[in-house]
């Protein structure tokens, strides 16, 4: 009976352009934009440019990131950076102090490291020169694994849109719901001489078995196509994925009993993913995030498979073990989805 569900929805899967387009083909378009406009590592993408004009013979090296541009006035300076020609300016009088121009209403996650760089590069010039040993040396805290050497953005941006459209695969499933039960299939289903619960078991595992096709689809394109890398565990990443979608399956077993329509399910379920994905960080990065926000994230499962995700694939040597938080989050989840879905699933 399962393999003749599986076969079923797959053929129906096929036929549905919608469907096809969100689950498999509308990730890529994400990966490829998003991929493009995040830059990190040796894919950090061309330095960013600082208007400068100075009254005095002062040379300031602005270090990695950023280039000079030089202006013929002070005030052309102060225009560039009013009209975001540049990122920042550097406005160098004959005596004083030197004037850092930078829009003060830009947010303080992007405004702060570039202040702090700028600032540093002007200390450094105008400060006599003295030798002195190194005051600095970075390094990762214990028990944090090192990370990748030459990894592209890809590497965040594949796992974030593969957890995001992974979980519409919840909505896919609770549509089937609807529309089985809108046909009559569901009726016809029930009355076969098979326990109810084979029949609901048949109708989410060929979603299983979608899911997972999804997400190695999306992961080895990850791979071939955008070069990206798996730095811990292939086997911890086979599980993780698998939890996701047992995780997805699960919650569209609970959209579907509380739902009711197809309507009702694909005005109110988008919306619901949609904002999970956001609190979970698959759209905006968490660690740039308040406190509250980054901390509001786990009461969703994104931002635990995209913690996971970002271990196994950015930290090298992450094992199975590392992994078990972020997999047992979302077993947990999916079981919570689950016993509520169950509880107000209605059979007739």
């Amino acid at each position: 009976m399962i393999g003749a569900a599986i076969r079923k929805d797959v053929q129906l899967l096929l036929r549905d352009r919608g469907r096809l387009l969100s689950l498999f083909f509308l990730p890529v378009i994400f990966m490829i934009v998003f991929g493009s406009m995040f830059k990190f590592g040796p894919d950090q993408g061309a330095p960013r440019p600082v208007a400068m004009w100075s009254a005095r013979d002062l040379t300031i090296p602005l270090g990695e990131g950023f280039t000079a541009q030089p202006m013929p006035s002070a005030d052309a300076v102060r225009h560039a950076v009013a009209a975001g020609d540049t990122i920042a300016g550097l406005v160098v009088p004959a005596t004083g102090p030197v004037e850092l121009v930078i829009d003060l209403a830009g947010p303080i996650q992007v405004r702060g490291p570039i202040q702090g760089a700028l600032t540093a590069a002007v200390m450094h010039a105008m400060a006599p020169p003295i030798p002195m040993p190194a005051m600095i040396e970075v390094k990762s805290p214990p028990g944090v694994a090192r990370p990748l050497d030459d990894i592209s953005s890809f590497q965040v941006t594949v796992p974030g849109n593969a957890v995001l459209f992974g979980f519409f695969l919840a909505m896919t499933v609770a549509m089937t719901f609807a529309s089985e039960r809108r046909t009559g299939t569901w009726k016809r289903l029930l009355a076969a001489p098979v326990p109810r619960w084979k029949a609901l078991v048949g109708t989410l595992v060929p979603y299983i078995v979608i899911g997972c096709v999804q997400l190695t689809f999306l992961f080895g394109l990850g791979a071939f196509a955008f070069g990206m890398k798996v730095a811990g565990s292939l086997l911890g990443l086979v599980v993780l994925s698998f939890a996701v979608v047992l995780c997805a399956v699960a919650l569209g077993l609970l959209f579907a009993s509380v739902g009711g329509t197809e309507k009702q399910i694909g005005s109110t379920a988008p919306v619901v993913l949609l904002v999970m994905g956001l609190v979970g960080g698959c759209m905006f990065p968490r660690l740039l995030m308040p406190d509250f926000m980054m901390k509001l994230g786990h009461v969703v499962p994104h931002s635990w498979a995209l913690d996971g995700y970002y271990d196994v694939l950015v930290r090298q040597g992450t094992s199975l073990a590392d992994l078990a938080p972020s997999i047992g989050a979302l077993l947990a989840f999916a079981g919570a989805f689950a016993a509520l879905g169950l509880w107000r699933f209605r059979f007739e």
